[in-house]
């Protein structure tokens, strides 16, 4: 995703270019932090918008299009989940979805009306059953109609005036129907056509999310904390493997033409030893055990005061999955913010995703 790195990942994966994600929490935000969170991402011009529910891309594509993207979107998941397009049930998420949209394109910017594409952003739900091209009593049955997820929505919803409509048209000799929802930037719901364009959304189910710029340990923490996040937390081998599973997905592989400790090998964890030397825990205070298959590199932690003026106090992980203690004011690098329904042992999906880096790569 980072420019300068020039490393492949979910920007060029998905058809967008290689710029940094904007990271959003959730609808409840206030717009403090929503403004904090644009930090997150490096650049004002982010092409990946990222919350700890959804995740949204600004390439405009047809719903069938976005529909195969958000199933081929299984991070945090597992292999065996398949993913779906946004499902937007409750007035939380309708919020989520259309501050996305409004972060992500401008709301009736010049020369612009309110059918353009990028006033519009795909979701998950779709008319199934009942489509005789025009619904004269427009009446809404929740029946004839499901979510991404198989899922029949409930009574929350968001229609336009006199919406869904249902309307037929026939283009190049192929018959369609209004039978695909998207949502504008006020959070209304219109019915379209399969072959309109706009950006989607997918459902994420994830428990990090990457801040991208290169900073120290406290400034990351500060950044997760004014997002409504914490510094991340690796538990056991499933967020492990998660985490690798991330690096993977956003930042592409590892160059191995880089030194070990190169920045940009490395993110930040919130753990530290900072109060007591050898006394590891995160920063909501929870102590910080070793798992099966955590490893350290090699002959780490060493606090290695030689090095410099104070010791090495914090954790960092590599890429590849190694952990390492290090400089809490020196060394910038990324970091790794979690979500909050994710910081407490127990709420771990345990997917198991394998490993996706060779543990043994830079390892002495």
């Amino acid at each position: 995703i980072n420019a300068e790195s020039g490393s492949s990942g979910i920007n060029a994966e998905y058809g967008v270019a290689a710029l940094p994600f904007l990271v959003v929490v959730h609808a409840t935000v206030n717009i403090t932090q929503i403004r904090a969170l644009k930090t997150l991402s490096g650049e004002n011009n982010a092409n990946v918008f990222m919350t700890c529910n959804l995740i949204f891309f600004k390439n405009l594509v047809d719903y069938d299009m976005a529909e195969n993207k958000c199933r081929d979107f299984k991070y945090g998941m597992g292999y065996t989940y398949t993913g779906t397009l946004a499902t937007v049930n409750d007035e939380e998420k309708n919020t989520e979805i259309k501050t996305l949209l409004n972060l992500a394109y401008e709301k009736n910017s010049v020369g612009k009306n309110k059918w353009n594409a990028d006033q519009w952003v795909w979701t998950g739900l779709r008319k199934t059953k009942n489509n005789y091209g025009f619904s004269y009593t427009k009446v809404y049955n929740t029946s004839d109609w499901q979510w991404a997820t198989g899922e029949n929505p409930i009574d929350f919803h968001k229609w336009m005036n006199n919406m869904p409509d249902q309307r037929k048209q026939t283009k190049h000799g192929v018959v369609y129907y209004q039978n695909q929802m998207r949502i504008n930037h006020d959070g209304v719901w219109d019915d379209t056509f399969t072959y309109k364009e706009h950006p989607y959304a997918c459902d994420y189910k994830g428990k990090y999310i990457l801040g991208l710029n290169y900073v120290t340990w406290h400034h990351a923490k500060r950044e997760c904390n004014n997002a409504g996040l914490i510094l991340g937390k690796v538990l056991d081998g499933n967020d492990l493997n998660e985490l690798k599973r991330l690096f993977h997905v956003f930042l592409g592989a590892v160059n191995e033409t880089h030194a070990k400790f190169y920045k940009e090998n490395w993110l930040w964890l919130g753990g530290n030893d900072m109060d007591s030397e050898g006394d590891w825990h995160w920063t909501d205070g929870e102590a910080m055990n070793e798992f099966y298959g955590m490893e350290w590199t090699r002959y780490m932690p060493d606090n290695a005061e030689y090095i410099g003026t104070v010791g090495q106090n914090v954790l960092s992980i590599a890429r590849w999955g190694q952990f390492d203690d290090s400089f809490d004011h020196t060394r910038k690098r990324r970091f790794v913010c979690m979500c909050p329904q994710s910081a407490s042992k127990g709420t771990s999906t345990g997917m198991g995703i394998s490993a996706v880096y060779n543990s043994t790569l830079y390892n002495y």
